[in-house]
């Protein structure tokens, strides 16, 4: 079942919004999504009362989180696309007293860039919302309560190259990027964390490989993903499961 993504289309309709109660008996409930459905709610009522205007999805009007280390950003940077990440990230062991070590990450990204625009208090919370729900089996199909489009995929070409490919039906125009880490920044201490942490916000920049236009990518309102300190009872290679929203810049 498809659930609410655009709060305009039910904003502007002559039905009664749903109540937050009949968007919790649709799917699992929990604190995270009855929180991001209450919010929900709130925007559709809001925008009733404007007399159900439709979002305008000017990524113009949106704002990039401001991490807890600034991030560096150019001031010709145009945004692009807003997307939330859903995977994992990935780690090695060289014996049970190592640190396990960073091996890259797999992510399916969803787009979401009308919420990043118009209603920008939604994205922290539809990122966390993204990291309790696991990915749909069908690796094309929407996903999760909201029923976002996939947008892209997200890999590593060797150990210190994350890409980006816009590569499915759905996805827009932008090509496929190469990426190299430009700066970092602990994540706030409200992000969700698994029992290790949560992974740090990061600047990455598109290296000379990329495909298209865009130069910059940041993560942000991370969720899980850290390692265990040590690799006791820990196979020689693991994964953990995160969430995040990336920003593309061109």
């Amino acid at each position: 079942m498809r659930y609410l993504t655009i709060i305009a289309a039910l904003a502007a309709t002559s039905f009664a919004a749903p109540t937050p109660e009949a968007l919790r008996g649709s799917t699992e409930w929990s604190p995270t999504l009855a929180g991001y459905f209450d919010l929900v709610y709130k925007h559709i009522k809001d925008a009733r009362q404007r007399g159900g205007k439709p979002p305008t999805c000017d990524l113009s009007k949106a704002s990039l989180p401001v991490a807890p280390t600034p991030l560096d950003f150019l001031p010709d940077y145009t945004l692009e696309h807003v997307a939330i990440g859903r995977g994992t990230q990935n780690y090695t062991c060289a014996n049970a007293t190592a640190a396990p070590a960073a091996a890259g990450a797999v992510a399916r990204f969803y787009n979401i860039s009308c919420m990043a625009a118009d209603y920008p208090n939604l994205v922290p919370l539809a990122s966390n919302l993204a990291y309790e729900r696991p990915l749909p089996e069908d690796p094309l199909a929407p996903f999760g309560p909201t029923g976002l489009e996939l947008s892209t995929h997200h890999f590593f070409s060797n150990g210190t190259t994350p890409v980006f490919a816009f590569d499915a039906p759905s996805s827009p125009n932008l090509g496929r990027v190469f990426a190299q880490k430009a700066g970092d920044s602990v994540a706030p201490a409200n992000a969700l964390q698994n029992e290790n942490g949560v992974i740090p916000w990061l600047y990455l920049t598109s290296r000379s490989t990329t495909e298209g236009d865009i130069r910059a990518v940041y993560r942000v309102d991370t969720a899980g993903g850290s390692p265990p300190a040590t690799c006791k009872d820990q196979p020689s290679s693991f994964t953990v499961d995160y969430a995040a929203v990336y920003w593309f810049f061109k």
